[in-house]
């Protein structure tokens, strides 16, 4: 005898009305079965889980975070259908069921449930913050109290992407040094430990004396391949405690110094940060966000301490009504040229437009760096590399050298 499972299912009765509920059955054929019978129309049956979505959800601790393009997705259809007229449960419900993210549908089977039950859909996202940042629960609540949610969940859509092409855009500059220190150091691994170790058979067959060169590299195949017992763990440890150095107040300090100091990172990062800082300040401005309320969600896009007293002059111009663009002056996160563009749009009452017109500027400025910066890092990670690899090389050859000239001579 089969083993009844509860399965959830969705349809529409005669007059179109859309419908859910749960029944217990042996297969999802006996319920749509019985469904029929009952003159519905089948739209979906899913298997429900056992304790809820909800809690399956906050379960999976380890199932990963929704992808930011999965979320652009299900934004962007999810403003097309509402500007078709579908009701926003069933939008989202419909949108859902599309999806291939197996967390994203559980997440937004939430959302649906707490709107279909009279809650707000930004408190809704509000649940889940990992998937919805704290811009996307600003401008949803900002367009409930307008009622246009269409209109901002295509401006948030767009903001969505314009943050993926930022963190791809900064992610490319580095992806080919990367590679590079990769590859070099499994060759350089592999010459040490499987190559170097034939030749010094060779050699000690020749008796022969070993360059300090050749003992070195020696020597360090040797721990490699026999020493695993003693770096593994140290690896572990020190990997664990890097981890845990990072968040005191002097290793973060340190990093940060690097990020917005060290040249090569300085002009790339810097217009990244402008860029997301100064378009979602503007995208929240245009929803009719706050100002207030509007720097809190923008203090909340960088956990470096000079972005947060950046914010936190903002914030004190806004509050003692002295605007906000003479606040932008005294620090090195904002060129002067895009201070000048802010001060001139605050003063025309245009701030939210040229808001996103020194987003824009940003990003060419950021494409820029990033060509610049691949373009020198390249010939110098092959550089690097190289050096690498010669060295290895040359311990590689010295003995081959030395027993030749005895030889000759």
């Amino acid at each position: 005898m089969n083993e009844t499972a509860t399965w959830s299912w969705q349809a529409r009765d005669a007059t179109g009305r859309l419908l859910r509920g749960t029944q217990a059955a042996a297969d999802a054929a006996e319920v749509a079965s019985r469904l029929r019978a009952e003159g519905r129309i089948v739209l979906s049956i899913d298997r429900a889980m056992r304790d809820g979505i909800q809690s399956a959800v906050k379960r999976r601790p380890f199932a990963g975070r929704v992808s930011s393009a999965a979320v652009a997705s299900f934004i962007r259809q999810l403003s097309v259908m509402l500007d078709a007229g579908v009701p926003v449960v069933e939008a989202i419900e419909v949108v859902r069921l599309q999806t291939a993210d197996q967390r994203l549908s559980g997440e937004l089977a939430v959302v649906r449930d707490e709107v279909e039950n009279g809650g707000s859909l930004s408190d809704a996202f509000a649940k889940f913050p990992s998937t919805f940042p704290p811009v996307a629960v600003g401008l949803v609540r900002a367009a409930e109290a307008v009622g246009d949610l269409s209109g901002m969940f295509e401006q948030l859509a767009d903001w969505l992407q314009r943050e993926q092409r930022i963190r791809r855009q900064v992610r490319s500059a580095l992806a080919y040094p990367v590679l590079l220190a990769i590859v070099g150091s499994l060759i350089t691994i592999l010459l040490v430990t499987f190559v170097m170790p034939r030749f010094e058979a060779i050699y000690a067959q020749r008796s022969a004396d070993l360059p300090p060169l050749t003992e070195a590299v020696l020597g360090v195949g040797r721990f490699i391949t026999s020493g695993w017992k003693v770096w593994v763990p140290s690896l572990a440890v020190a990997v664990a405690f890097g981890g845990f150095a990072r968040r005191t107040r002097f290793v973060h300090r340190m990093l940060e110094h690097v990020r917005f100091d060290a040249p090569l990172l300085r002009s790339v990062i810097r217009p990244a940060d402008l860029a997301r800082a100064t378009r979602t300040l503007g995208v929240l401005l245009t929803a009719g966000v706050p100002l207030l309320d509007a720097i809190t969600i923008c203090r909340g896009l960088s956990p470096w301490s000079r972005w947060s007293r950046f914010w936190d002059r903002i914030e004190e111009g806004a509050r003692n009504g002295d605007g906000i663009a003479d606040r932008f002056e005294g620090g090195d996160l904002v060129p002067g040229s895009a201070r000048a563009m802010i001060a001139a749009g605050e003063r025309s009452g245009r701030l939210p437009a040229v808001l996103n017109r020194v987003a824009d500027a940003a990003d060419e400025d950021l494409e820029v760096a990033v060509k610049r910066v691949s373009v020198m890092l390249e010939p110098l990670a092959i550089v690097v590399l190289g050096s690498v690899i010669g060295i290895v090389a040359i311990a590689l050859l010295l003995p081959v050298f030395k027993m030749s000239t005895i030889a000759g001579g």
